[in-house]
């Protein structure tokens, strides 16, 4: 997995996005409150030193948005992304995930703007795949989806929510994917 990793990296580092690297550790506060979401299967520190790594990622848009928040000052766009480790609780068992998380930030960032970040990776990996619409609260009403191949739902993306850009004190628009590589593996390996 660690080549197919690096390869959907290089992609998007080719797109012109650029690579951040943040901890694993964060807060239920980045995860869900700031992301306009319920709590869907956090793993939580017992004797954390710091609220503020309290909790284990379960998913990586939130991470791109802490970025955000703290590179106003930067020229826009802002094109970022970042691959890693999530976990997500699901009853007793802990569920660990490769994933992509990619995101675009300006006057103008928008919908179409992610779904050709995943059409150039499904392109490259010679897969099929098709949307669907989705509610997420982290995402505009009608202006998310769900991306599927075989089947199998890999990916969120579509144009963050302005309460959340609001949670986040940010002024420009964002779009965003997160793409679960785990299971897009599985799936170029079982089609060979």
């Amino acid at each position: 997995i660690n080549d197919f990793v690096d390869k959907i990296r290089e992609i998007a580092a080719g797109l012109g996005y650029q690579e951040i690297m943040s901890a694993v550790l964060t807060n239920k506060s980045y995860l869900y409150k700031k992301m306009n979401i319920e709590d869907f299967g956090t793993i939580e520190i017992e004797d954390y030193m710091s609220e503020t790594y309290s909790a284990v990622r379960s998913w990586i848009i939130p991470s791109l948005m802490e970025v955000f928040s703290k590179n106003k000052h930067v020229d826009f766009p802002q094109m970022i992304f970042e691959e890693g480790i999530v976990n997500v609780r699901k009853g007793e068992k802990i569920e660990e995930f490769e994933r992509i998380g990619v995101a675009v930030s300006h006057e103008k960032a928008n919908y179409t703007e992610v779904r050709q970040v995943l059409d150039c990776i499904m392109r490259l990996l010679g897969l099929h795949y098709d949307i669907e619409e989705t509610e997420h609260n982290s995402f505009i009403e009608g202006r998310a989806g769900r991306a599927i191949v075989k089947g199998r739902k890999i990916a969120y993306l579509g144009e963050i929510h302005p309460q959340v850009l609001e949670n986040w004190n940010l002024e420009m628009p964002v779009a965003a994917l997160e793409l679960n590589l785990t299971e897009l593996f599985e799936i170029v390996e079982n089609k060979k």
